[in-house]
């Protein structure tokens, strides 16, 4: 989860997700990049592209998220809209995750990707009513997840018109909707 309002309309609406994917069975796990220490990228990206290691310059937790990705077979993002777009430590998340890829700088060609064919849910809740105001962190997510990393997303979904904490129990159908959606998408094959 990516938001900084904890018992948010993010969390529960990621809650209801999660109470989906264990219905059906899934392990779960949890995690508030707000709980956690993620440094910004310095944009010294050719050490973290041209070596199998991770960022060098900085000792956070990023070695650890990249360790339960690798190790997850779906990821789940949920976070608010802030200002058009996803906050702030999602947007730093995804800027020093960049080394789990690696490049021949010369060829420009992608030689190793650890993301590549993993899968993702995407989860928005957003204080205007218009879904339409979605749209631009959704190609924030989509241009991360799918473009970049190679990963698959499996869904997406908004909630508008949400601004309390609290506001989307106010909308049981999209509560519902989120549970639905995981039980769909985890149940074994």
């Amino acid at each position: 989860m990516a938001s900084p309002r904890k018992g948010g309309n993010s969390d529960i609406l990621l809650d209801s997700f999660l109470s989906g994917a264990k219905s059906v069975g899934a392990e779960i796990e949890k995690i508030n990049l707000y709980d956690y220490k993620i440094e910004y990228c310095q944009g010294c990206w050719f050490t973290c592209w041209i070596t199998d290691s991770s960022c060098p310059r900085w000792k956070d937790d990023m070695d650890m998220f990249h360790e339960k990705m690798f190790n997850s077979d779906i990821i789940v993002f949920s976070s608010p809209v802030f200002c058009g777009t996803p906050p702030s430590k999602l947007i730093a998340f995804f800027e020093r995750t960049i080394d789990v890829k690696k490049v021949n700088m010369e060829t420009l060609v992608v030689e190793k990707n650890k993301l590549q064919g993993k899968k993702a849910v995407v989860l928005q809740v957003n204080f205007f009513k218009d879904i339409a105001y979605q749209k631009l962190p959704s190609e924030i997510f989509e241009r991360n997840l799918a473009e970049i990393f190679k990963m698959d997303i499996l869904g997406t979904y908004g909630v508008p018109g949400v601004a309390d904490v609290g506001d989307i129990n106010q909308k049981p159908e999209a509560l519902q909707e989120a549970y639905d959606m995981a039980a769909k998408i985890c149940s074994p094959a």
